[in-house]
């Protein structure tokens, strides 16, 4: 018979998919006694899934600010990290999941260009997402103000990449939230100031800018969370070749 999932926290949904040779599921049934040595070694297995969700999505993190800064090596070694994190406890229904994540992974990897790597990126995000959405699992972030409205050119950047970020863990927990607040941050963040201010009369001006509003637009009036990994996709590989832009005057 399928268990329901009892998730509500990261803690609990890492518990929803250990698997132990007393439990089950999330409570153990009233005929099957859990021993004090048992209850010990599943405490220890929920911890350990436990931090390794936190790895899992570190390392997802950091493999999306490495393509949106153009940096593919840095890209690789991170998808390479996540590809070899198993989940070796988890329950024979979750196993899909991981290894889905872990798949999306090698193909970042893999990826021979940034703009390709982008789109594998978003991937990788809708698929962490699918998984907590199959356990219920209400993944919260901590809280993040945007920064402050200062013209200086490094402000703004940081301020580019805080909407980034939103629309990020927004793909990822999901969270309307936060993908919606990334996205509107972004359609009004000064992106021409930016081009204009390293790149005077350069094609970043004309072209990626125009994209990066276009996408933005686009991203905050998307409600399909499968279409938002499309357009995030898109988006990362847009601001990765204006990083690249930049990064090779």
């Amino acid at each position: 018979m399928k268990q329901r999932p009892c998730v509500a926290t990261p803690l609990v949904f890492a518990a929803a998919f250990v698997a132990s040779p007393a439990l089950g599921g999330c409570q153990p049934e009233a005929h099957d006694p859990v021993s004090p040595g048992q209850n010990g070694s599943l405490a220890a297995a929920i911890q350990a899934a436990h931090q390794r969700m936190h790895v899992r999505f570190g390392a997802a993190l950091r493999i999306e600010q490495a393509i949106a800064h153009s940096d593919l090596d840095r890209a690789h070694a991170e998808a390479h990290g996540l590809a070899a994190l198993d989940e070796p406890e988890a329950l024979p229904a979750w196993r899909p999941y991981f290894e889905a994540i872990r798949d999306a992974a090698r193909q970042v990897e893999l990826a021979g260009g940034v703009i390709g790597a982008a789109q594998l990126t978003a991937t990788l995000g809708r698929r962490c997402a699918r998984c907590h959405e199959a356990g219920a699992a209400h993944i919260t972030f901590p809280a993040e103000p945007p920064p402050t409205g200062d013209p200086k050119l490094a402000i703004q950047m940081v301020g580019h990449q805080w909407a980034a970020a939103q629309m990020w863990q927004g793909l990822i927990g999901p969270s309307d939230a936060r993908w919606l607040a990334g996205a509107r941050a972004l359609t009004a963040a000064p992106l021409n100031i930016v081009a204009q201010s390293v790149t005077p009369a350069s094609e970043l001006d004309v072209d990626d800018v125009a994209r990066i509003r276009l996408y933005a637009n686009r991203a905050a009036t998307t409600m399909s969370q499968d279409a938002r990994a499309d357009v995030f996709g898109t988006l990362l590989a847009t601001c990765a070749h204006c990083h690249a832009v930049l990064r090779d005057r």
